[in-house]
């Protein structure tokens, strides 16, 4: 029989103590938001390419899902009905901290005169922020997580074409019961039969397992799994530990994504794990670039893409029939 050393008792202490402190923090933060903060069951559907909010579609590969696409291309032969430029595919994925950030307008112009594509996280629907997309003609769309003081907020696709079709859902937080969502959209590309799939996921941050992190990223995985064209998949995935970088991996292996190396890293880090990440396939980085501000908590990451040669073909796979030419 092993017995503790007189080093482990006091180890042991200061473990459950962190725990109590941080739960008890956890409660006094839901208290505070339970009185501000709306949640619906449904996964609620906002853009400025609809008059209507209405319920987002969940992401299983159905066969209603090719029928909305073709329906969709058809409505949208209008404003930004041409695709993404495949040789010039401008992205950047960030996280603007609710826009409560100082110059946080600022700073996403800038980004919104400089890139095609854009995932963002913690977008709160406001005259600002709505206003600011549509000055540099943008299209978006929101999978609404929550509402905070009756204002939508969730994920943000925002690009320089209308998606052709998007899906989403939302998991919620298991102690503090916000959700955080994710948001799958499709775009056409220029001269291409290939759709550029962008997957945008805010991950759960308050877990004391492993358990619903997982699930979460593994119902992303089974979202977009099938879609067998270019895809970039980015966002804030919390993945501020060994572990959870460990699940994140597991995902871009399960698709065939690549990661991007940077120089010169900026991305905002917790306990020495990057939780921001843009991930790809059949694209080509050409440029990439972290960006330093002061606007967000989080530093905000520009790659620039274009398409493969061999991508600019219809890929062939074998698929589920109910999936094949929508997923």
């Amino acid at each position: 029989m092993q017995v503790s050393s007189a080093h482990d008792v006091p180890a042991l202490s200061e473990f459950y103590m962190l725990k109590i402190f941080a739960n008890a923090i956890l409660m006094l933060a839901f208290l505070m938001l339970a009185a501000c903060v709306s949640v619906d069951s449904k996964n609620q559907f906002v853009s400025n390419a609809s008059a209507d909010t209405g319920e987002l579609q969940s992401c299983e590969p159905v066969p209603e899902i090719k029928n909305q696409v073709q329906k969709t291309k058809t409505e949208l032969q209008g404003k930004n009905a041409q695709g993404l430029d495949p040789d010039n595919i401008t992205f950047l994925n960030w996280n603007i901290y609710k826009g409560n950030g100082e110059d946080w307008q600022k700073d996403l112009s800038v980004f919104a005169e400089s890139h095609q594509v854009m995932t963002i996280q913690e977008a709160m629907i406001s005259k600002d922020l709505t206003g600011l997309l549509e000055n540099h003609d943008f299209s978006w769309v929101m999978n609404t997580a929550f509402h905070l003081d009756g204002a939508a907020a969730g994920v943000m696709n925002v690009a320089s074409s209308n998606a052709i079709h998007s899906c989403g859902f939302k998991v919620n937080e298991p102690l503090i019961r916000i959700p955080k969502s994710t948001l799958v959209s499709y775009y056409t590309i220029k001269g291409s039969d290939q759709k550029l799939l962008v997957a945008n996921i805010h991950g759960i941050n308050f877990t004391l397992g492993m358990s619903v992190y997982r699930s979460q990223l593994e119902q992303l995985h089974g979202a977009i799994k099938y879609h067998s064209g270019p895809m970039i998949v980015a966002g804030d995935f919390n993945s501020w530990s060994d572990e959870r970088m460990l699940e994140v991996m597991k995902l871009v292996t399960s698709l065939s994504l690549s990661k991007i190396e940077y120089v010169i890293n900026n991305k905002t880090h917790i306990f020495g794990n990057a939780i921001d990440h843009v991930f790809y396939r059949q694209l080509q980085p050409v440029s990439k670039k972290v960006w330093q501000v002061s606007s967000s908590d989080h530093n905000p990451i520009s790659v620039t893409f274009k398409l493969k040669p061999e991508s600019r073909l219809i890929a062939v796979r074998e698929i589920p029939e109910a999936c094949a030419g929508s997923c």
